[in-house]
């Protein structure tokens, strides 16, 4: 059946290092081994979402994975092959689709997604024995029960969110970046990752947007 997601094809995924800055080319990994990728005037950039639920808890453990609270993350890989430093303006990356599109979320709200905060009590309203006018009451704070969840499910996802901007000649960056689905289901046959942001870092001169389609992660049978 078109459409199922292949949960095989991200065993590439596991083996990702913690991201968060860029790396030189010592454990340069193959772009060539990542089958969504493009290349544009000596940049490449590679992207693996990662839809599956346990591979996403074998990758962020198990209780950080963001695909359990509806968001998807996607490892991206910026290689550099220019002679200059870029910089990727990772803000602005988001996944697009036919009629649809899908913008970042700090590991902060999907760690609040996976672990909410308790809800607080609306304080009703009461007279005091002497005043004409309502006699307000504080309001109840429920006792925050997964504080420590929420907290260790960001610092796993944050570990591992790419936050590096700038890419040396010959290096690259990578790391996990995480889409608020909004409750839909997401066809990676016909998404993309959109990058708009990538600049040669000395002169800000603009390289061409890279769009990456996601469709080499799904599975297609007759």
């Amino acid at each position: 059946m078109k459409g199922q997601l292949q949960a095989g094809m991200l065993v590439l995924a596991l083996a990702a290092p913690l991201a968060g800055a860029a790396q030189d080319s010592s454990a340069r990994p193959d772009p060539s081994k990542f089958p969504a990728r493009a290349s544009y005037q000596g940049v490449t950039i590679a992207a693996v979402p990662i839809p599956d639920t346990p591979a996403a808890e074998r990758i962020f453990g198990p209780r950080a994975a963001p695909t359990r609270a509806g968001f998807l993350p996607v490892e991206v890989i910026i290689f550099n092959q220019r002679s200059e430093n870029i910089r990727v303006k990772v803000g602005r990356i988001k996944i697009i689709g036919f009629d649809d599109q899908f913008e970042q979320v700090d590991p902060q709200a999907v760690a609040e997604g996976l672990y909410p905060r308790p809800e607080v009590d609306r304080p009703k309203t009461s007279r005091g024995p002497r005043l004409p006018v309502p006699w307000p009451r504080k309001r109840k704070v429920k006792k925050d029960k997964k504080r420590a969840q929420r907290e260790e499910a960001e610092a796993a996802l944050r570990s591992r969110q790419l936050r590096a901007a700038l890419v040396a000649p010959g290096g690259y960056a990578r790391g996990y970046l995480y889409f608020d689905l909004r409750g839909k289901s997401i066809d990676l046959a016909g998404s993309s990752l959109y990058v708009p942001g990538v600049e040669e870092e000395a002169t800000g001169e603009r390289l061409l947007f890279f769009e990456i389609s996601l469709k080499p992660y799904v599975e297609t049978e007759d």
